[in-house]
């Protein structure tokens, strides 16, 4: 049965699922009863997490009461002998998993909690949802623990975060600049930096546009947190690699398996180390936690009882990747005016089947 709803879900979703990525999501559901609990645990993208449980359903191991998910009586034995168990979360309730001891950024953290509370609201038109002010200033900690803060020039691309906003708040980098489309967030932004004096450029850019002469090799650091299409990631990194000076320069983003299958995973290594000629010196599993946006119901499939319940709970997180450039690095500056940056069949909004 496992291989058969494999097979039926890969052909369902053009999303490609094994034998064990089945298991993973039966596993789960020993420890929530909650569609997305379950997907944030499985490591799997999420219309694939979707379409293995409506499929475990119609075979009769899954029932769904009230929007909750639960292994059936006539399944438990199946479940009992594909000796399935739920995923062991070990993760260090200091630091979150992250490694990193947030200790000497208290004064941040309070600061970053205050204003966060005026920020304007995520919308769906440019793919937006914040993380905790917990994992924007752990971003900064990790850039000034691997040298990337102090005395450096960063390039913030895309900024709901408020990275921008707590990395100039340090006093540390020589110069932020943060290029964001969305002209609500531009607005706070320059009115935070100048309420409290911070060294912080706000420039109004879409990344689809031809890369501007005076951004390109300017930098010693960027950030981003880009859209998980291919070509959203490409262009999105390929832009801000194409703004760092040279050698040793760093570039930070995140990326999440609810959004990116292995298969794409894979590919944007490649890309990395071939293509744009960069090292990835890190990646740091669940390190970026979001907070749950207003319009993830509206904006997901609603063909399916169970993914249309409330989120029980943080749920969306990514890994932060860290790369370096060793000794040259190749960037994006071309036009991509037809780039799709926030659709594809992994993506959330993909409401489809293929």
């Amino acid at each position: 049965m496992v291989a058969d709803i494999a097979a039926q879900v890969t052909n369902r979703t053009g999303i490609k699922v094994f034998p064990r990525d089945v298991l993973r999501v039966v596993g789960a559901l020993g420890a929530t009863d909650n569609f997305w609990r379950v997907a944030s645990l499985v490591r799997l993208p999420f219309n694939a997490v979707a379409e293995i449980l409506n499929s475990l359903t119609e075979a009769g191991v899954v029932v769904v009461e009230d929007g909750s998910l639960r292994v059936s009586p006539a399944g438990q034995a199946w479940v009992e002998a594909a000796r399935t168990e739920a995923p062991f979360v070990a993760r260090c309730r200091t630091c979150g998993g992250r490694g990193l001891d947030l200790g000497l950024f208290q004064e941040l953290l309070a600061w970053l909690r205050e204003i966060g509370r005026s920020r304007p609201a995520p919308i769906k038109e440019f793919d937006q949802g914040y993380v905790t002010p917990e994992s924007t200033v752990a971003r900064v900690a990790l850039l000034a623990a691997r040298g990337d803060l102090a005395d450096k020039e960063l390039l913030v691309l895309g900024d709901d975060d408020l990275v921008s906003l707590a990395a100039a708040f340090t006093r540390r980098p020589q110069r932020v600049v943060v290029l964001e489309v969305d002209p609500r967030l531009t607005r706070f932004i320059e009115e935070a930096a100048r309420a409290y004096d911070l060294v912080v450029e706000v420039l109004e850019q879409d990344i689809r546009a031809r890369w501007p002469e005076h951004l390109l090799h300017r930098f010693d650091t960027f950030l981003t947190d880009p859209p998980e299409t291919l070509e959203g990631l490409d262009l999105f990194l390929g832009r801000g690699l194409a703004s760092l000076k040279g050698p040793r320069c760093a570039g930070y983003f995140g990326l999440t398996f609810t959004e990116c299958s292995l298969e794409k995973w894979q590919l944007l290594q490649r890309r990395l180390t071939g293509k744009f000629g960069v090292v990835i010196t890190d990646i740091i599993a669940n390190f970026n936690e979001y907070v749950n946006w207003d319009y993830l119901l509206d904006s997901v499939r609603k063909d399916l009882g169970f993914v249309q319940v409330p989120p029980a709970g943080n749920w969306y997180r990514s890994a932060m990747y860290r790369v370096e450039v060793v000794e040259s690095v190749t960037g994006h500056t071309d036009s991509a005016s037809n780039a799709e940056l926030y659709v594809d069949r992994e993506a959330l909004a993909y409401t489809g089947r293929t």
